[in-house]
């Protein structure tokens, strides 16, 4: 008897871990990565893979010809990182790398506009240190604007790209703080918005504090 209620108990163990292992198997992060991107997503990650790029060599010059230390920390600590990031989401998916591997030259002809205008605009013969401030602080809400508009275009069954657009928005909207309490500090006036689509945002952001963003 004692061996035969040895092995229902038995029986019953495995068909618990049958059971358990079945559930562990369709994980959503399982569903997400065998789910294709559509066109959109694939846009989303290869333009904020050279966004970020934009921002980390952007803040370097900016520092190396203005040596605010604000600029050389964030392109060091955070958008090589978050350059990274989206480079990693590009190869989780199988996606091809869109950056050119030279620092300031990118193969998006709008964001090459863009760093090139932005960059002469901080540090020009004639710029000063609040000009660069608001370089930084415009390139955040710009930043802002568009990891809310690739996010928006994501399928829900792909998690991990939108926690990690989720990171780089909390990264975002520490950076514009840090450049914005520079900029009142010099001005002595409340900062106002240079992106009107997310100036609401950029509000509710600077009334807040300094947040603890994930990795």
């Amino acid at each position: 008897m004692k061996y035969k209620t040895w092995l229902i108990a038995l029986g019953l163990m495995f068909g618990l871990v049958a059971c358990g292992n079945t559930n562990n198997g369709s994980s959503a992060a399982d569903a997400g990565l065998s789910t294709p991107l559509n066109t959109n997503e694939i846009a989303g990650l290869k333009y904020m893979r050279e966004e970020e790029e934009l921002a980390r060599d952007l803040y370097m010059t900016i520092f190396n010809n203005k040596g605010l230390t604000v600029f050389q920390t964030i392109s060091t600590n955070s958008e090589t990182v978050h350059a990274q990031k989206m480079l990693d989401l590009l190869n989780t998916y199988g996606e091809a790398d869109p950056s050119t591997g030279n620092p300031a030259t990118y193969t998006d002809t709008g964001l090459q506009t863009l760093y090139n205008t932005l960059v002469a605009s901080a540090t020009g013969a004639t710029t000063v240190d609040l000009d660069a401030l608001m370089v930084g602080a415009k390139v955040e809400e710009v930043d802002i604007d568009d990891i809310n508009a690739k996010k928006a275009q994501v399928q829900p069954v792909h998690a991990l790209i939108i926690q990690t657009y989720d990171n780089l928005l909390c990264g975002s909207r520490n950076h514009l703080r840090s450049f914005v309490s520079q900029i009142e500090a010099i001005t002595g006036t409340a900062y106002v918005a240079q992106v009107p689509a997310v100036a609401t945002e950029v509000a509710t952001i600077l009334a807040g504090a300094q947040e603890q963003c994930g990795k």
